[in-house]
């Protein structure tokens, strides 16, 4: 017969058995909750992690300061890495040349125009390996031809300026020389070098003119109070001038075609 006593041990021996803590179950339930972290982290982190991927692959593949690669940034609202070269939309600078102030004085010269060293129609990689990288970029699209924009810092005769090269499709169409610095420079030190070259030194008083070579290139000088820009303008490639008449050539009477071109320009720059 079991006395009440040994009945009382072996239940509390059972009871104590059937409580102890299997140490596989805590391994299986650390397993589920690392793994579930783990999808929870992948699902948050998905929508960087893949462009942060495919960045990495263009500025491999492209470089830094492709247009592939600035445009990447537009189109996953990230901040560009570079500075603009400049405020306004590339677009204004090309419809300079096709809608002038009416202040505008116009002259011929029998001088072909060049900018600087720099032959137009260059493409975007020789520009770089003679000068360098550029201190700020901008990029564009005319239609579905990529417009890019660089620039650097230069001087002329001591005085600083930044010269802009455009380029359209990797081929470079238009420059130009900013002088910001009104302070600590003359008009008279740009405009006599200008004049000497292009027209045999005849004196100009004005803030706002055209040059036009034989071959269709044209030169302009604006002088808007705050900073002189002088804008060289290239015309000898037939395709290159198609897209931009398409574009400007009837914008002052139909501005359709420059303002949806500007607002796609504005949607590209807002970095």
């Amino acid at each position: 017969m079991n006395s009440p006593v040994l009945n009382y041990i072996l239940l509390a021996s059972t009871t104590k058995e059937s409580n102890s803590f299997d140490p596989s179950m805590l391994y299986l339930i650390l397993a589920l909750v690392g793994l579930f972290l783990l999808v929870l982290l992948l699902v948050l982190t998905k929508a960087r992690l893949f462009p942060l991927i495919k960045l990495g692959y263009i500025r491999l593949v492209h470089g830094r300061y492709s247009f592939e690669f600035l445009e990447f940034f537009k189109k996953n609202n990230l901040r560009n890495p570079h500075s603009n070269c400049i405020k306004d939309e590339i677009s204004m600078h090309f419809f300079t040349f096709y809608k002038p102030k009416r202040d505008a004085l116009f002259f011929q010269t029998g001088t072909k125009i060049e900018f600087g060293d720099i032959p137009f129609l260059t493409s975007y990689k020789k520009l770089i390996k003679e000068k360098g990288e550029p201190v700020c970029i901008n990029i564009s699209r005319f239609n579905a031809t990529k417009v890019k924009l660089v620039g650097f810092n230069e001087s002329l005769q001591h005085i600083k300026m930044k010269s802009m090269f455009y380029f359209m499709e990797d081929r470079f169409v238009m420059g130009e020389y900013h002088f910001s610095d009104l302070n600590k420079i003359k008009t008279e030190d740009i405009l006599v070098p200008l004049t000497a070259k292009y027209l045999r030194g005849e004196p100009i008083r004005a803030d706002n003119f055209y040059i036009t070579d034989q071959q269709g290139d044209k030169i302009n000088y604006e002088n808007n109070g705050f900073m002189i820009i002088v804008h060289y303008f290239f015309r000898g490639d037939e395709t290159i001038n198609q897209i931009l008449d398409s574009i400007f050539a009837t914008a002052g009477d139909n501005g359709e075609t420059l303002i949806r071109t500007m607002k796609q320009e504005e949607l590209l720059n807002r970095f």
